[in-house]
């Protein structure tokens, strides 16, 4: 279903030769956080696809000049495009975004959102290492079931070893803006920060106070290690079993990354066996997590659903930034974030 928001000729372009925007909206409304006004207000035309047919997507969306969509575009869609400038889409992680290089071939801005939800992963980080290191969820319930007692008082508590965390060290698998959030929350706990990004100077971990390492020696040395990397082929299973073999048996993993960045498989035994201590998820490699999977019932592991970006405040920028990022570029102007940053190379944009 295709659903015209304002005059559209009959040849697809836009009134008066305005600028189209097709929005790919087949799960939720469109317009009601502000996001159509701010298209309509910079003079463009809205045009909003509610289909989940790609067949009928891609006959609303071909002559578009710009396009907010969910990052699940398939190649054969960008190849559809016909004069498209940008896509625009409301999360962080691009990794089901197929055809990059073709879009950077036809000049096709690609935009992601990765400023908007740093404080929320950030702060959902420390939660569920704070969660974990505590043992909240488990002492929480078991107080709910009649228990009672700390330590000495003879008490069954479901939990195992209670790290002190202060003084201890949180080892970061990637350095980028989340990662250093996390980091500036943890130095107010003060534990030691070290971090693995091969990408990133020098400079930064200097500048962040945080011990720059590699990969092995942040598993080898931390007692929690916080993963913060965006999924890519290079980063598919970068935790597996010899990286958990590294870290201390005492150790705790948390991922608010991307659930296949973790070898699951290889996490469950490791858990099962003690090799470390616990766990505490916002991701998993089959999402939603699939009902048989054992760390459900794991007294050491906690699981969120994903959920690590959310807050009302996050929920409406989210929305409203893709709008922005379209308008910018199909005014000629760059936007904030570019996902695909060798378009740049074939495009100009003030």
């Amino acid at each position: 279903m295709v659903v015209a928001e304002t005059a559209v000729n009959s040849n697809g372009t836009g009134a008066l030769g305005r600028p189209k925007i097709a929005v790919i909206s087949p799960w939720g409304s469109f317009g009601d956080v502000g996001e159509r006004e701010i298209l309509e207000r910079a003079g463009c035309d809205v045009v909003i696809i509610q289909s989940r047919n790609e067949d009928e997507q891609i006959a609303a969306a071909r002559d578009a000049d710009g396009l907010i969509a969910p990052p699940t575009l398939s190649r054969r869609f960008i190849e559809s495009l016909e004069k498209c400038k940008v896509i625009a889409c409301s999360s962080i992680g691009m990794d089901k975004i197929e055809g990059v290089e073709l879009a950077n071939e036809k000049g096709i801005v690609i935009c992601n959102v990765p400023d908007v939800f740093v404080d929320e992963v950030a702060n959902h980080t420390m939660a569920l290492l704070l969660g974990a290191v505590r043992w909240i969820p488990q002492v929480a319930q078991y107080c709910k079931e009649g228990g009672w007692g700390a330590a000495g008082q003879g008490a069954r508590r479901p939990v195992g070893m209670i790290h002190r965390i202060t003084g201890e060290t949180l080892g970061l698998v990637g350095f980028g803006n989340i990662s250093r959030a996390v980091a500036k929350r943890a130095q107010g706990f003060d534990l030691n920060v070290i971090a693995y990004d091969p990408f990133v100077p020098a400079e930064a971990f200097r500048a962040a106070g945080v011990r720059q390492a590699t990969l092995g020696q942040v598993l080898q040395d931390s007692d929690f290690v916080s993963v913060h990397v965006p999924l890519l082929p290079s980063t598919h299973h970068l935790i597996g079993r010899p990286q958990l073999a590294l870290m201390k048996k005492d150790a705790i993993l948390v991922n608010t990354a991307r659930g296949p960045v973790v070898d699951e498989t290889a996490l469950i035994e490791a858990l099962q066996s003690g090799q470390i201590l616990g766990a505490a998820l916002d991701v998993t490699e089959q999402e939603p997590v699939d009902p048989n999977n054992p760390m459900l019932q794991m007294p050491n592991v906690i699981l969120t659903p994903h959920m690590a970006s959310a807050s009302d405040w996050a929920g409406v920028e989210r929305r409203r930034r893709p709008a922005y990022e379209v308008v910018a570029v199909v005014t000629g102007h760059k936007p904030r974030a570019v996902w695909n940053t060798k378009v740049l190379e074939r495009v100009s944009l003030k």
